[in-house]
């Protein structure tokens, strides 16, 4: 009998849904059910009915019709003869008995049958959500048939979706093509397809109504034709709730001065007898220029390198800042119970906490206690804080020079490569800060006061948990201000896919939500520790005012060869070397410089070019690009061996005069193009050092430098992604 006339958005009727679903060996709605659900929020679905056996078809089906199975235990209808299509109501009865006797044959009992007009040929897409633990509803669109059974052409997001984000995940299916009528084909109504999946999973959709205990929806297939997109099948799936997105809506923003410049430091942990890791940070933040109070916490030792100590927390006369716990796990917690208002924030070194199955309950404890004592507690099983504006790290011989770069790590040995690789790379931190576990303070909040911190110009995050992802998703939807934002994941292997009831479950792997994430939040996602420090160097050095209005690039430099590659690692990236206008060309044949050169782009040039001026004819040529052309970045590539042994004898500092020139033209133009500089090396000490020095000089005026031109490719990406989510934000909020 249809349930046409329910009330299908109550809660009431929801969860007698739920109920009837648990106890079906399927763990599912029925196929009527989860229509009628899909029907009430505005989700075309099929006409048609559901039959007891024997009953006849109502008059008002047109034919012809499509006859489905009802079972209990049935999950994958088509597998056992239960859908039969093109049947007309006189066929019925024949084609019932035959489809109980197959079902019969696979161990199923046949209840009735579903009966609904056949709707025209179309596209067939896959639409599908699965909750994710700590993530929250995931959300699948793809081509059915072979492309998604074999070729897996699905892209996701997570719910809510906006009408753009959604057109986004069609952007990324290879299909795409298809649905718009490639070699002659059938031109899907594409907006029809959006408004289905918005009224599945935007901000009013089915998804943000369903009760915890349903966990996949298959709509499969939709049948998207010229001017309609109808969910012909649809499979709701039941079982034990998942694990909620933690939200920090409810949450007031954390101050984290505190934690950034710190006026006094306790040390939980140091020994006046054998020096450990907490002696360690003592003299680290000591030798970093620290010049706030250091007070060690030990309950025998009066002094610890040289600093009188106290028994317990407890004896603090005035409250601490901040305090390092290396202490064994099984002490942490009755140590800073003793802190009880006398402390804001405590990270906590030591390991053995949830990271671990037998850890797992101090570590609750530990959050009651911290919670009890009003302590902010960041960890634990995480490596440290380091500070440029506090002058302290957990970082022997730290870079403590000052600059806009924020990193938020899970990983505690990570952000030492971090620091270490990002200072060698020019890059001055803000701060960068391991979580671990993250039982407390988590990068949500974290990113949340970096981007209302005006010291803070660019973010990066290392993360490794998709429950923390969520909420770094919702604190950038939210945010009013924009800043870039780089994302290094890890666990980015197929390994999270899982057995599943439905497509979608089966295909939600890691490897998918990360890209996914990432698109619908607008980071800029890198695959390794050189892209996340390639990426934050361009960052951090460029002026990000610049608006860049498309996404060419122009290279310019020594080799012909090195050009080509350059262009090849620039495609990989996505990133366009479109020839240069005709009259931009002609331009540059007139300059008086020797034969040999290549203008079209790359503009190839020999060293002889180069020589011209002592190097600064480079300041005729791109200012002759940037006067005609406005790529949205312009790479110059030298080989510095060459030149400078080639020329620096007898022309001085060539390199210089060109990085300078690179400088001026840029100045000159106020284009609205990125400068770039790659420096190759022969691998000579010699060279190698030169490289050193003119990277600096190059940084010092705004010119980002790399020595491959993979790297300068990466970095590319990430500045013209974060330009353009830069950009839109600062329109929509003026209205443009």
């Amino acid at each position: 009998m249809s349930i046409a006339t329910a009330q299908h958005n109550s809660s009431e009727f929801l969860a007698k849904l739920v109920a009837q679903a648990a106890a079906r060996e399927s763990a599912m709605f029925t196929e009527t059910e989860g229509k009628a659900l899909l029907s009430n929020f505005g989700i075309d679905t099929p006409r048609g009915v559901a039959l007891e056996l024997g009953a006849p078809v109502p008059t008002e089906l047109r034919e012809p019709l499509v006859v489905k199975a009802v079972s209990a235990t049935l999950v994958h209808k088509s597998d056992a003869g239960g859908v039969k299509v093109n049947v007309t109501a006189a066929q019925l009865p024949e084609v019932t008995e035959a489809m109980r006797a197959s079902l019969a044959a696979a161990g199923h009992e046949l209840e009735g049958v579903l009966v609904e007009e056949m709707i025209p040929a179309g596209h067939e897409v896959i639409v599908g959500a699965v909750r994710t633990p700590g993530l929250g509803w995931t959300v699948m669109v793809g081509l059915g048939g072979v492309l998604v059974e074999v070729f897996e052409d699905v892209s996701f997001g997570l719910a809510p979706l906006t009408e753009a984000q959604i057109s986004a995940m069609l952007g990324e299916l290879k299909g795409l093509k298809v649905l718009n009528g490639a070699r002659g084909g059938l031109k899907a109504d594409i907006p029809a397809l959006i408004g289905l999946i918005g009224r599945l999973a935007g901000p009013e959709g089915l998804l943000a109504q369903l009760p915890d205990e349903v966990l996949e929806i298959d709509l499969n297939p939709v049948i998207v034709s010229a001017d309609r997109a109808v969910a012909v099948d649809a499979r709701f799936v039941v079982g034990a709730p998942q694990e909620a997105p933690r939200s920090l809506e409810t949450q007031q923003p954390t101050d984290f001065s505190a934690l950034i410049r710190p006026k006094r430091i306790a040390v939980l942990g140091a020994s006046g007898k054998k020096p450990n890791m907490a002696n360690r940070f003592i003299r680290n933040i000591t030798d970093g220029g620290f010049d706030g109070e250091i007070i060690p916490v030990n309950p025998t030792a009066d002094t610890i390198e040289g600093l009188p100590a106290i028994n317990s927390l407890a004896e603090l006369t005035e409250p601490a800042d901040y305090a390092f716990v290396a202490l064994p796990a099984s002490r942490v917690a009755s140590s800073l119970a003793e802190g009880a208002g006398k402390l804001r924030f405590a990270q906590v070194i030591s390991s053995g906490f949830s990271e671990v199955a037998e850890g797992r309950e101090l570590e609750a404890e530990l959050i009651r206690t911290v919670k009890d004592a009003g302590i902010r507690l960041i960890g634990p099983n995480c490596l440290g804080t380091h500070s440029s504006p506090g002058r302290y790290s957990f970082l022997p011989q730290a870079p403590l020079r000052q600059g806009g770069t924020a990193v938020v790590s899970q990983s505690g040995g990570l952000s030492v490569d971090i620091l270490r690789m990002g200072a060698a790379n020019g890059i001055a931190f803000h701060s960068v800060v391991s979580v671990g576990n993250s039982a407390d303070i988590t990068a949500g909040e974290l990113l949340r006061s970096h981007l209302a911190d005006d010291e803070v110009s660019v973010i990066g995050l290392y993360l490794e948990s998709l429950g923390i992802a969520r909420e770094v998703l919702d604190v950038l939807a939210q945010a009013p201000v924009r800043k870039p934002v780089v994302l290094l994941a890890g666990g980015r292997t197929s390994g999270g896919s899982r057995a599943a009831t439905s497509h979608t479950g089966a295909l939600a792997g890691n490897h998918r939500l990360w890209p996914a994430i990432a698109r619908q939040a607008g980071i800029t996602l890198v695959d390794s520790l050189a892209d996340f420090t390639s990426a934050l160097h361009a960052l951090s050095t460029l002026d990000l005012s610049v608006k860049p209005q498309n996404t060419e690039a122009v290279l310019f430099g020594n080799g012909g060869g090195a050009s080509v590659l350059g262009a090849d690692a620039l495609s990989r990236q996505k990133v366009g070397t479109a020839p240069l206008p005709q009259a931009v060309i002609e331009k540059l044949e007139s300059l008086d410089v020797p034969p040999g050169n290549g203008f079209h782009n790359p503009i190839d040039v020999p060293a002889g070019t180069l020589a011209v001026k002592k190097g600064h004819i480079a300041q005729d040529i791109l200012g002759t690009v940037l006067a005609g052309a406005e790529p949205a970045v312009l790479i110059t590539h030298l080989n510095v061996g060459i030149i400078q042994r080639n020329l620096g004898a007898t022309l001085g500092d060539v390199t210089g005069n060109i990085i300078d020139s690179i400088a001026a033209a840029r100045d000159a133009a106020q284009t609205n193009t990125h400068q770039i500089l790659v420096l190759k090396t022969d691998g000579s000490v010699e060279t190698e050092d030169m490289i050193s020095g003119y990277a600096q000089r190059a940084r010092a005026i705004g010119i980002p430098v790399f020595d491959a031109f993979e790297d300068a490719a990466l970095a590319t990406r990430a500045v013209l992604e974060q330009s353009e989510h830069i950009h839109q934000l600062a329109d929509a909020s003026e209205g443009k």
